[in-house]
């Protein structure tokens, strides 16, 4: 297969990315249909970040962050352990509530899936209970005594015959050897596609069968549904559900101008919970647990709703909500996640707008009670940006003077290691505030 990356929301030419695609129009097509791409009055752009498999080709698409591919390897590795560390965070899929029909099946997170599940729990099992008269496995006790006439000697029962019991694991189930036959196929075709290393796993090869050995794919799948009839094991069940669906559909991945993807349309939200959770995010906890109140009220319900008043009635509509507050040394802290990518030429292009900025702002104005009731000595305001420069920088910050006259504090621009903010997340550190020189 051939790999190429792709920058997020980079503008290309249609004949460049027809040269990407092999001069293919119907997978440029397929692409446009599936929102990978969009138009932007003459050129296209790739609204995504991930992997997407079309054909025979390997597109990766890093965020817009990222300036070149000097490091692209390690680089977009990275981007991935993230975009899965949130994927299992917020979108895992519970098969146990879902029928066989309505589990949405995408075949490069399957494959990814079933490899996964392997390194953490092993092959698919049917545990066979053996009983015999005798053995040498734990004694059975209740069927000792409910089944056999035992010597009664000096008032004590003694028992000739002892029911023993033991569980084997039976090796050649009809359903673990179709599993091992499933994760050898999963393995064979990311690898092909060159992506286990990109994914952190390694070759497994537990099988050399073929589909048709369990029969004609009808058969199987009648197997597999009858088999989930008389599994309770929520975590077999999922499997067997898995396979079910894996090979229902894996064909079609020979289909011409077949898509499938890994990864997201809307990174800007996977940045924001990675700020959420590098800096302490507040907004979702109850007032008791972070002020002397006792109120299980949560500090983003402070905010009041609009009320609509009407000759029908009244109607409370939603707010809006920051994307994160925190404290800090006795300083209340409003952060906006902000996706962008900002670019200073003779002018400023590709900056928040004037509705974000109002918003932060008026954060502000709304919380203004609680930070007064709270005593806290002041505020901060800031938008937060990723660059893939090495350090934070405190770019500055922007005024609307006619909000700044009320009291309110202007909005700071920083900008922040996208880098180092993806490991802190990966592995659950956070960032000092003092850090951001607000």
């Amino acid at each position: 297969m051939k790999t190429i990356y792709i920058r997020e929301l980079k503008y290309y030419s249609k004949s460049e990315i027809l040269k990407i695609l092999e001069d293919d129009e119907k997978s440029f097509n397929t692409l446009i249909k599936n929102d990978i791409i969009n138009k932007e009055d003459d050129s296209f752009l790739f609204k995504f970040v991930g992997v997407i498999i079309i054909d025979n080709i390997v597109i990766n698409c890093y965020p817009k962050y990222i300036p070149n591919e000097d490091n692209i390897k390690n680089d977009f590795k990275q981007v991935i352990n993230v975009v899965k560390k949130y994927n299992n965070l917020y979108e895992e899929v519970e098969y146990q509530n879902e029928s066989l029909e309505d589990i949405s099946f995408n075949l490069l997170s399957m494959m990814i899936f079933f490899l996964e599940d392997y390194f953490e729990h092993g092959i698919y099992n049917n545990i066979q209970n053996i009983l015999e008269i005798n053995g040498n496995g734990e004694i059975d006790w209740n069927r000792t005594i409910n089944y056999t006439d035992p010597i009664i000697k000096d008032n004590k029962p003694y028992y000739a015959e002892l029911y023993t019991k033991y569980k084997i694991d039976d090796l050649f189930d009809y359903f673990r050897l179709l599993h091992e036959y499933i994760i050898t196929e999963c393995s064979k075709r990311l690898e092909c596609a060159d992506l286990l290393e990109l994914f952190d796993l390694t070759p497994v090869e537990l099988s050399d069968k073929e589909q048709n050995d369990f029969g004609e794919l009808d058969v199987i799948l009648e197997n597999l549904e009858k088999e989930l009839h008389v599994e309770f094991n929520s975590h077999k069940q999922k499997l067997l559900k898995s396979m079910h669906a894996f090979l229902k559909e894996k064909n079609s991945f020979s289909n011409e101008n077949y898509l499938t993807v890994y990864g997201t349309t809307t990174y800007h939200v996977i940045w924001e919970d990675i700020c959420k959770r590098v800096f302490r995010d507040k907004l979702d906890k109850p007032l008791r647990e972070i002020t002397d109140s006792n109120s299980n009220t949560k500090l983003i319900n402070i905010i009041k709703k609009p009320v609509w008043y009407l000759n029908e009635g009244e109607f409370k509509v939603d707010t809006f909500r920051p994307d994160l507050i925190t404290f800090w040394n006795d300083y209340f802290i409003i952060f906006d996640a902000k996706y962008y990518k900002l670019k200073i030429t003779q002018k400023l292009e590709k900056q928040p707008g004037l509705s974000d900025v109002s918003k932060q702002y008026l954060y502000q104005l709304a919380y203004r009670d609680f930070i007064d009731e709270n005593n806290f000595k002041g505020v901060k305001n800031a938008f937060l940006m990723p660059t893939y420069d090495g350090e934070v920088e405190n770019k500055g910050y922007v005024e609307i003077k006619i909000l700044h006259d009320l009291g309110l504090e202007n909005i700071q621009v920083i900008m922040l290691p996208a880098g180092e903010m993806n490991r802190l997340y990966l592995e659950n550190k956070k960032m000092r505030i003092e850090d951001l020189n607000l």
